[in-house]
């Protein structure tokens, strides 16, 4: 299937997207919200000044306390531009992560046809929790949240997407989690507090995306406090260190990856509305 994110659609995409960003942020200034730009959309600041130019999503970090405090805003003054996507919201939602979706727009990925909501163009919303101080307690912790979280979302979702012994595979561990009752349900309600495990019993100095492939640790100062740069007409905040922010996720960030790894997400529809 060819991808339709290409061309003037992506071109479309990045403008709209960029649109998003700029309402997030002006959210965030006016309540004094601490963000960061990461993954990605980082890397196209410091070597594009931009969007990289096969991207096709804008990835935020957020320190926990801020996102929380982010959402406490949203829900005292919703508005009928977006809506916030987080598990707490919605039981068919299976990502860790919030995503801040423009209402009237439609963004159609391999896992639409399984949940009753639509999802539209987005912003992701990525969340450093703290983690152990002890190095052993902080690996095993990691592993284990990365493990829950792809439990959870195979408890939700049947996978006809990959090849077929991992469908199959995939499908059977769905079919078990919830014939024992681990369904999305008991995942929504326990790991949120697992994320939190440790926001008050230790240093806070080491924080992490529990919900990353590379399972890669941080330092608070690795993002505090931030710094501006350029991206596309504007300048926004990203982590103080580059290096150590990226670095453990891409190696050398500065160099273009090879074609067949410059690819956008494989989407079924997509709707710009209005917009």
């Amino acid at each position: 299937m060819d991808n339709i994110l290409q061309g003037d659609v992506l071109s479309h995409l990045q403008d709209v997207e960029l649109m998003i960003l700029k309402d997030f942020v002006k959210i965030c200034e006016e309540n004094n919200i601490e963000y960061y730009l990461i993954f990605g959309t980082q890397i196209g600041a410091i070597r594009h000044q931009g969007f990289i130019p096969w991207d096709d999503d804008i990835d935020i970090m957020i320190f926990r306390e801020d996102y929380e405090r982010f959402l406490k805003v949203m829900e005292e003054h919703p508005n009928d531009k977006y809506t916030i996507f987080d598990p707490r919201y919605d039981k068919e939602y299976c990502f860790e992560f919030g995503r801040m979706s423009l209402n009237g727009t439609y963004w159609a990925e391999y896992w639409d046809n399984q949940v009753s909501f639509k999802m539209g163009i987005h912003i992701d919303l990525f969340i450093l929790d703290v983690l152990p101080d002890n190095k052993i307690k902080r690996w095993l912790f990691i592993q284990y949240c990365f493990i829950v979280t792809r439990l959870h979302a195979i408890s939700l979702l049947r996978f006809d997407n990959y090849p077929k012994i991992i469908n199959l595979i995939l499908n059977f561990i769905h079919a078990l989690l919830n014939f024992i009752k681990l369904n999305p349900t008991y995942f929504q309600k326990r790991i949120p507090k697992l994320f939190r495990k440790y926001e008050k019993s230790d240093s806070g100095q080491f924080v992490t995306d529990l919900t990353l492939h590379e399972r890669v640790v941080f330092k608070r100062n690795d993002y505090k406090p931030p710094k501006k740069a350029k991206f596309e007409d504007s300048f926004f905040c990203i982590p103080n260190d580059d290096d150590n922010t990226l670095i453990p996720i891409y190696g050398d960030y500065m160099k273009l990856p090879p074609e067949e790894e410059q690819f956008c997400h494989i989407l079924n529809e997509i709707d710009f509305g209005k917009y």
